[in-house]
């Protein structure tokens, strides 16, 4: 970015965020008292922008003052539908608030015909009406049971008796809700007890008015009698739409890090000075609610945080204070510290004389409800998923950097990144930024800031032996640098899974593919278990990956994706566009034995878990095993290269995808040389778009794991492993995500 009065426009974003809390805490007050004010409340945000009160004015100044020293520019509306879109997905209402009310979902002339369909969003629950084939009116919760995605999106029709499948695994609904279709359960593999008629979606007693608007009652504990007393909203649109569609729309298309969205991604440094705003009130209010409940100054309950992760059990925790903090530090850490003059220390100075009389207390002022806990012992079957409430809690997500992410291997970088001495990169994570050094004498040396506030100067060349810094876990597998937080656990060569595959690669004398195509960092507001998840299986390839599965020959019937081996398709699919010819033709020109050979290579792996050569026609992943270690990290080993990709996270639902892509080294003249980095170019092209096929899905799949009112538990396929295992590892070291609801209060195990 051009510095020139950088920190002027950082202020008023900050400013901004700041605004957005009380918007998100005036929101929630709204949604409590009706749906009509809930919609009249989003209309605003979506149109006039009055709701913004003083934050309209400041907004376009800000937009346009960053327009003027930034290319590409930003619209006022990509920012305005971002803050209104953090907005409802900030609001959430306890399933206790939605009990015996009627809902407006949308207009019967919006769905006339049979098959027709429509998606809206009533507060944090997306809901799909259909019209069946009788005229009558069906309305259902829009959740996959299976890994608890979106089944339907926007609007459509279901034609001639057919289903609409799930855009994830493909799974298959009909009109009436039942699943028709899972994947791969025809041959056996989700297990003999697997019954499709346990899988039908969630179904809501639905009423039409004489003015043929469509109700929903979502919890029903009367009687079923009463009234339909809620007024039809069909006076509030947006750009023409039911406002229930225009929100669940607005879900869909504002997605930070995706680029393919009709809303375009907002600027990171945008993204992230909002944040910082934002976290920063919360904090804020978070600290007065816990001084008002403890009888405590606001500076007292600073001083009582301890950042440092803690494996003895304390009650007196609070949990959503230390998530908040972190995640302001993280903040601060990613955004260039020449853009803005706020240091944590400030932020916290102002906290401490903060009034606490002064502030009203919202949706994030005080620890989270939620429904009462449940003492029911989870099912000791490996197949059975992690319950929704677990993905981007807050509360949650202290406990997972204490007993998932700090005692995790953390992948930095490859040993000739950093070759010579005094050479360094770093890491920011979960509010830590962890350095990793090339020291005088060649050894490699890891250790984190001290002080977050002191991130410009970097280590400390003149100092001490440990350059200023707390010193971590370091280790070099392969050619590849990881740090850990907490000094303690085993070593990757003691938790990897069939290390032998990669011997023949020679990853150690690898250098970096350079440029933004074979190195790159995506900031997604996503829970870091989700992204996961996703990566672990290849279950979902054939749905969401079209491309990648003609390219490869994906099987279903193996015991997840860590060390399978995937040849490619041969010959060649005659449906490969451009790109994916060109990888094609070059792996055949590059390949140095037959396919006799491989298929050779292929088997011996299997028995041996060992490769006395690389292969030439497939690929395959490398990592950590699950069970032994929850550890997002992959090498994907191609012919010609291979690429890391990591999952950083940051927040509850803040993560950053880690991708770099490494080589040999080849003389310029060698005949090889133009076919190999064609070939590299190529499938990196290639496994990015793959990625932000993975991006898309996985913010309608967060925003649908935000309901209140799914109960069932997700099932899991053979193709699906290594998302049971890291499951399981997650259960093992957290025993409360086993509890299919959220307690009301998490204390330290």
């Amino acid at each position: 970015m051009n510095h020139q009065n950088p920190i002027e426009v950082s202020q008023q974003f900050v400013e901004i965020g700041q605004q957005l809390y009380t918007l998100v805490t005036k929101g929630s007050t709204i949604a409590r008292q009706s749906q009509q004010g809930w919609y009249q409340f989003v209309a605003r945000l979506l149109t006039d922008g009055t709701v913004f009160d003083g934050v309209q004015r400041p907004l376009t100044e800000a937009v346009a003052l960053y327009n003027q020293h930034q290319s590409p520019t930003v619209t006022l509306e990509t920012v305005q539908y971002y803050l209104a879109a953090k907005v409802v997905r900030a609001v959430k209402l306890e399933p206790e608030a939605l009990a015996n009310q009627w809902y407006f979902i949308c207009d019967g002339t919006e769905i006339p015909n049979p098959g027709d369909f429509i998606t809206v969003h009533i507060f944090q629950e997306p809901v799909v009406a259909i019209r069946q084939g009788d005229g009558s009116m069906q309305v259902f919760l829009n959740v996959c049971p299976h890994r608890q995605c979106l089944v339907f999106e926007r609007n459509g029709c279901i034609k001639g008796g057919k289903s609409e499948l799930c855009p994830y695994h493909g799974w298959a609904f009909s009109e009436e809700g039942h699943c028709t279709n899972a994947p791969g359960a025809n041959r056996g593999e989700f297990g003999e007890d697997f019954d499709l008629k346990d899988y039908s979606l969630r179904s809501f007693e639905t009423r039409i008015d004489s003015n043929q608007g469509v109700f929903a009652r979502l919890i029903a504990n009367g009687d079923g009698d009463e009234p339909i007393t809620t007024m039809p909203p069909a006076d509030i649109q947006v750009k023409g739409q039911n406002i229930g569609v225009a929100i669940a729309n607005l879900l869909q298309d504002v997605s930070p890090g995706y680029t393919e969205g009709i809303i375009p991604s907002l600027p990171e440094p945008i993204r992230l000075w909002i944040k910082i705003g934002y976290l920063g009130e919360q904090l804020k209010h978070v600290v007065a609610g816990i001084a008002q409940r403890q009888g405590l100054t606001a500076e007292a309950v600073l001083s009582s945080v301890s950042l440092e992760c803690n494996t003895e059990p304390d009650p007196n925790r609070d949990l959503l204070l230390e998530s908040v903090m972190r995640e302001l530090r993280q903040a601060l850490l990613m955004v260039e510290a020449e853009t803005i003059s706020f240091k944590l220390e400030d932020i916290l100075d102002d906290i401490k004389q903060t009034q606490i009389s002064d502030l009203c207390f919202g949706a994030d002022g005080s620890s989270l409800s939620s429904s009462e806990a449940t003492t029911d012992e989870p099912e000791q079957n490996r197949r059975i998923a992690l319950p929704i409430w677990t993905y981007g809690d807050w509360d949650l997500f202290a406990l997972e950097i204490e007993h998932l992410i700090a005692p995790t291997w953390q992948f930095v970088c490859h040993v000739n990144e950093i070759p010579q001495p005094h050479q360094y990169t770093w890491l920011d994570i979960v509010g830590e930024r962890a350095y990793v050094i090339r020291s005088a004498n060649g050894d490699l040396f890891a250790g984190k800031l001290k002080h977050i506030d002191g991130r410009k100067q970097g280590p400390d060349f003149e100092g001490p032996r440990d350059y200023g810094l707390d010193p971590i876990d370091i280790e070099v597998f392969y050619g590849f640098v990881f740090i850990r937080l907490l000094r303690q656990g085993p070593s990757l060569k003691e938790i990897w899974h069939q290390p032998g595959l990669l011997d023949p690669y020679n990853l150690e004398e690898m250098q970096p593919i350079g440029g933004s195509s074979g190195q790159y960092d995506i900031s997604v507001e996503v829970d870091y278990k989700l992204l996961w998840e996703n990566f672990l299986e290849d279950y979902h390839f054939p749905m969401m990956h079209k491309g990648l599965t003609l390219r490869f020959g994906v099987s279903s019937d193996c015991e997840g994706i860590n060390g399978m081996i995937i040849p490619m398709r041969d010959p060649a699919s005659p449906k490969l566009n451009p790109v994916e010819r060109k990888y094609y033709d070059c792996a055949k020109t590059l390949a140095r034995h037959d396919w006799e050979r491989e298929k050779e290579l292929q088997r011996f792996a299997a028995e041996h878990q060992f490769l006395p050569e690389t292969l030439c026609y497939s690929a395959f992943c490398s990592m950590a095993a699950q069970e032994e270690m929850p550890m997002p990290f992959s090498l994907s080993v191609f012919p010609e290269h291979v690429q890391t990709f990591s999952i950083v996270p940051g927040g509850p639902r803040e993560s950053r995808f880690h991708v770099r892509s490494y080589g040999h080294r080849m003389p310029p003249n060698a005949a090889e040389a133009d076919v190999i980095k064609a070939a590299q170019l190529a499938n990196i092209q290639l496994l990015a778009e793959s990625l932000q096929e993975d991006i898309r899905v996985n913010y309608i799949t967060q925003d649908s794991v935000s309901s209140q009112l799914f109960e069932k538990l997700g099932v899991f396929s053979i193709a699906e492993w290594d998302v049971a295992k890291f499951q399981e590892a997650v259960q093992m070291n957290i025993p409360v995500t086993s509890s299919p609801r959220k307690p009301p209060k998490i204390v330290n195990l």
